[in-house]
């Protein structure tokens, strides 16, 4: 029995001991944890870099930066960088170290400043021609003209220029538009010249006048029909609204206040007119 047993055990450990030879070793962990130290990220080389666990690609990605002109000036700068992950930076973040003389910014170069040069002097600027400045007589500049007092219907155009704000073009102006309404009822009818306006007529208004005894009256039922048709309170539509009425209803019916009714003249029109009306 006893031998039996012995055999029984020495069987059993040279199965044991030849399993264990057959079986494949046990997996040995090859990664080695990165070394950790101290550090620059402005000066640190690629190998170190590759040390502190970066990859390659990572510590390229580094030293290229700051040969573009990058510069690390805190430790959180180094986060910024996309090849390192949050979870690095964390790591690596009491690590490292920059100088307190990296922190400042680039300083700008000094520039030496000039002194001031006196300015030139400049020319003295003639004095612009004043308002009361006009022409005198046709073709160049005068003196300053002295105030007159012109009638409208019987100046002339040496008179027209003589006033202060009148030159060429509103003395030929003014003497067509007299032409056509036959005369002047008021001085107000400068205003109806065209390029006349308010700041003009009062710089003129004060020195020209209309006398009552200048005003040329007409009839309007006997007036040559080529005068009505000119005439800027009726024209040539109207002219031929008063010939239609005439034939119609004869020349003593023919008034203002006729054609008004049967609208052939305007309330302002009529108004116009009233003071050339024998």
């Amino acid at each position: 029995m006893m031998a039996l047993v012995f055999v029984f055990q020495a069987v059993t450990f040279t199965i044991h001991k030849c399993s264990k030879e057959d079986s494949p070793p046990a997996e040995v962990n090859t990664e080695t944890r990165p070394a950790l130290f101290a550090f620059n990220p402005n000066t640190i080389t690629i190998d170190s870099l590759q040390l502190l666990g970066l990859s390659q690609k990572q510590a390229l990605t580094i030293v290229h930066y700051r040969e573009k002109g990058g510069r690390f000036r805190k430790k959180e700068d180094f986060s910024k960088m996309y090849s390192v992950s949050r979870d690095k930076y964390l790591e690596l973040e009491p690590y490292i170290i920059i100088p307190a003389a990296e922190n400042r910014p680039a300083s700008r170069p000094r520039t030496i400043e000039r002194p001031k040069e006196k300015p030139k002097e400049q020319p003295a600027r003639p004095k612009e021609e004043t308002k009361e400045r006009h022409y005198a007589k046709e073709g160049g500049w005068g003196t300053p003209k002295e105030k007159v007092l012109v009638d409208l219907n019987e100046a002339d155009s040496a008179a027209l220029v003589s006033v202060k704000g009148i030159g060429p073009y509103f003395c030929k102006a003014i003497l067509s538009y007299r032409k056509v309404l036959g005369s002047f009822a008021s001085i107000e009818q400068l205003l109806e010249i065209r390029g006349m306006d308010q700041e003009k007529f009062d710089r003129i208004k004060d020195q020209v006048f209309v006398h009552p005894a200048g005003i040329k009256k007409f009839s309007i039922a006997d007036a040559d029909n080529s005068f009505l048709r000119r005439h800027p309170y009726i024209g040539a539509y109207n002219a031929r609204g008063i010939a239609l009425f005439i034939q119609s209803q004869g020349k003593e019916r023919c008034t203002l206040k006729a054609l008004c009714e049967n609208n052939i003249l305007s309330e302002e029109d009529t108004l116009r007119l009233h003071p050339y009306m024998e």
